[in-house]
């Protein structure tokens, strides 16, 4: 796969946190061209070697001006030439695209490639070459000042909880208790996490025999008890200190599970032609335990699917180590990702799966591509939001996407000159609805108005 390094190095301007013209920054310049990344990525053209050469090159050769444009120097490069993926012409046919840039104004040769490659360039004319001042009447106009009095209101619990958790980490030697893996949208605040810490405490100092068990380990507030598949201790703010204590009783024998893990994934692994085997950040909580079952079930499955003489289809590349896979749950979906993951549960018959990946490679492809490109961008933004804003901090849901968030960035930064005073010295969550938190957490939608 055309490694991040190289693209970051085509691109490398668009991840550097500077502005280009008065008001074009680097991640309002990596919006604007990531439509044109998409249709242009090394990555969606492995079948084809010259064309992904071809637009390799370009890539470079545009990287190469566009830095020179902002450090405002002159150079002169040669007609690009890049091969474009269209969706009404037939697979291997593209259209060859030739692009002569002579500009000294980013702004310009954005608009240029755009242009050349026949896709909209309506994000980059609604951003204003001069900063100016427009009227909104907004949700979050009326609330920010509300968060804030929330936020300033919940000063000594926030101490109380730090208090709590430095208290935990030198009595016992544990390494870090995180405090954010509560969901916010399940009804529990800072009250709460003051509370479920006070009870750990006051069990810590009734069975301090048994703390030493945590010794070294990480320790997070969340939606269940257990052991996660990273080895951190989860206890669910909601159980009673019964079912924590009996956790932390048999917590190290977790780790006969976890070193087995590994293990498991690299067998998988193997038996589907070395494809990577991931985690999703937010999959489904099961312990060590659970998860070690799922992996055996599916390789016995697989197993007995290749002792049948059967085998994947020949469309199916020999090697799938660019794609990746996630085993959930029984229950779980079989699905492609919004990132490009192949999403499976456990339960599933090795036939179902074997034709569903040889089905679905190239909507893996492209959402592996869109992904790689997008967290970059989302990344920029993201840094780019929070300090433009001076936010005391930026977070979202588990299920807005990238591509979500960087639209959700784009609204607030198109806003700037309006919100900017007004959103300074927020907690913004961004969600699917609109709300302000007991402790001063700005909820809003990714899509607000």
């Amino acid at each position: 796969m055309y490694s991040w390094l190289k693209f970051k190095q085509a691109f490398r301007i668009v991840c550097v946190p500077r502005v280009f013209s008065r008001c074009l920054s680097s991640a309002e310049v990596s919006t604007a061209l990531r439509p044109f990344y998409f249709n242009v990525h090394p990555d969606l053209f492995g079948k084809y070697p010259e064309q992904r050469k071809t637009n390799e090159y370009s890539l470079q050769q545009l990287s190469a001006f566009l830095e020179a444009q902002q450090s405002k120097r002159s150079i002169t490069i040669p007609p690009l030439s890049f091969y474009v993926r269209q969706k009404d012409m037939p697979e291997g046919n593209f259209r060859l695209v030739k692009i002569s840039l002579n500009s000294n104004d980013v702004r310009d040769t954005v608009v240029k490639v755009l242009n050349a490659c026949d896709i909209s360039t309506s994000y980059i004319d609604k951003i204003p070459r001069s900063t100016h001042k427009t009227e909104y009447r907004e949700w979050i106009i009326e609330n920010s000042a509300v968060a804030k009095e929330k936020y300033e209101s919940t000063n000594a619990t926030r101490k109380q909880v730090e208090s709590l958790i430095e208290r935990l980490c030198k009595n016992y030697g544990i390494k870090e208790v995180r405090k954010y893996e509560v969901k916010y949208d399940s009804g529990w605040n800072i009250s709460h996490i003051r509370g479920a810490l006070q009870s750990l405490v006051s069990l810590s100092t009734q069975h301090s025999h048994h703390m030493d068990n945590l010794k070294d380990r990480t320790i997070a507030l969340g939606q269940f008890t257990g052991v996660s598949l990273d080895g951190d201790v989860f206890l669910s703010i909601i159980d009673v200190r019964n079912e924590w204590l009996s956790l932390i009783k048999k917590v190290s024998q977790e780790d006969a599970a976890l070193s087995m893990i590994p293990i498991y994934e690299k067998t998988l692994s193997s038996i589907l032609r070395n494809i990577h085997v991931r985690r999703r950040k937010f999959m489904p909580k099961v312990s060590a335990t659970q998860y070690c079952n799922h992996l055996r079930q599916l390789i016995t499955s697989i197993g007995d699917f290749y002792g049948k003489g059967k085998k994947f289809s020949d469309l199916v590349p020999e090697c799938l180590e660019k794609y990746e896979i996630v085993v959930e749950p029984e229950a779980g979906p079989l699905m492609v990702s919004p990132t490009g993951q192949f999403i499976t549960p456990s339960s599933c018959p090795a036939d179902e799966l074997m034709a569903f990946i040889a089905n679905h490679l190239d909507e893996a492809t492209l959402l592996l591509t869109e992904y790689s490109i997008n967290k970059h961008v989302e990344r920029a933004l993201y840094d780019e939001v929070k300090q433009r804003f001076e936010l005391l901090d930026l977070r979202k849901d588990d299920s807005i996407t990238p591509a979500l968030m960087i639209l959700c960035c784009q609204r607030l930064l198109t806003r700037k000159a309006h919100l900017n005073t007004l959103l300074r010295g927020n907690i913004l969550y961004i969600t699917h609805y609109y709300s302000v938190l007991n402790e001063g957490t700005l909820c809003i939608p990714w899509n607000f108005k």
